[in-house]
């Protein structure tokens, strides 16, 4: 009877456990939510975007190549027109000259013939004319050679509008924004997270081997593209940066500081700091970034870094909630940029 009545109360509690989650469930359903997030601080682009970069360039060089051959076409035929008068008047030139000399023999031979005739009736006189010396026959005047073209440059030598890339000279850059990101690493209480976005745009002058840093130029991201993976915190993230009143964040390039032994120009990599000044929220400030730069295999120039930087710094308000999760002061913001020559810089 004992073991039957506990069996039944055993039941009874585990039918209760299912009901009471049941009804938990029911409850929560709604306030659970599960995200799923790629790492946001990933720097690489995808092998996609770089492939269709290269085939973005190599359409433009083919554009570029096709109007330098109308052009060098067209050259082509003004230098053979140009030749072929030029020799057409050396020719008739040569043909004056071959009958000026054909006029001068012909009249030399009637004079020699007349001179025969002369000296054959008389053959008394011959002992006489054996002893005089021969008349003297002028020669007949050389012909004149033919004079040699002006050298006018080969026409034949095609100029290109194609952009040399050189490691080490100024030249100017343009920034390939899809390739390119920026971003920033923060920590809270609770947990790290980043901040990214592709929204990049900019050009810069530089020459790698200037011992001088000749670095010039502006990098710009739409604040209001920064993304960290979840809605909220964006749109507080918004909020903080003001992106209404400043929608972008700049830096100015002013110069570039090699590291001791970090330029390799055989090798076409750098190692230094960029100086410039960066504006956020409105607010600009110094700041030095130590970067690496290499050359990928599309003549791509790739210049990565990061920098610490303090929000405080630029009056942006520090986000805490109910003062239990905080976010530190003390950021790291973060560049991966990719540039090409910009097209028609001969510099």
């Amino acid at each position: 009877m004992t073991r039957t009545l506990l069996q039944w109360l055993g039941v009874a509690f585990v039918l209760g456990l299912v009901g009471l989650a049941a009804f938990a469930l029911t409850v929560v359903k709604d306030r659970v939510r599960i995200v799923v997030q790629a790492d946001a601080a990933s720097t690489g682009p995808e092998p996609v975007v770089l492939l269709r970069d290269d085939l973005g360039v190599v359409a433009r060089d083919l554009a570029e190549l096709r109007s330098a051959l109308g052009a060098n076409l067209e050259r082509l035929g003004n230098a053979l027109e140009e030749r072929a008068v030029a020799r057409h008047a050396d020719v008739q030139a040569l043909a004056r000259e071959l009958a000026a000399v054909r006029q001068r023999l012909d009249a030399q031979a009637a004079s020699l013939q007349r001179a025969e005739q002369q000296l054959l009736p008389r053959p008394e006189a011959a002992a006489t004319a054996a002893t005089e010396p021969a008349p003297v026959v002028a020669p007949p005047a050389p012909v004149a050679a033919e004079a040699a073209p002006a050298k006018t440059g080969g026409f034949l030598s095609f100029s290109l509008p194609a952009t040399t890339f050189a490691f080490d000279r100024e030249q100017r850059y343009q920034l390939v924004p899809e390739l390119c990101r920026v971003g920033f690493d923060a920590k809270s209480t609770l947990h790290d997270f980043s901040g990214v976005t592709s929204q990049v745009a900019g050009q810069f002058t530089a020459d790698f081997d200037d011992p001088e840093g000749a670095w010039r130029g502006e990098v710009t991201c739409e604040a209001g593209s920064l993304v960290t993976g979840v809605d909220g915190r964006d749109a507080n993230m918004r909020e903080y940066l003001a992106t209404t009143e400043h929608p972008q964040i700049r830096f100015e390039i002013q110069r570039f500081v090699p590291a001791a032994g970090g330029v390799d120009v055989a090798r076409q990599t750098a190692r230094g700091e960029i100086e410039g000044r960066m504006q956020i929220r409105g607010v600009t400030r110094d700041l030095r970034m130590p970067v690496s730069v290499e050359v990928d295999a599309s003549r791509r120039v790739v210049v990565s870094g990061q920098a610490p930087l303090k929000l405080s710094d630029y009056q942006v308000p520090v986000p805490s909630q109910l003062g239990v999760i905080n976010m530190q002061d003390d950021v790291v913001i973060w560049i991966s940029l990719r540039a090409r020559v910009q097209v028609g810089d001969r510099k």
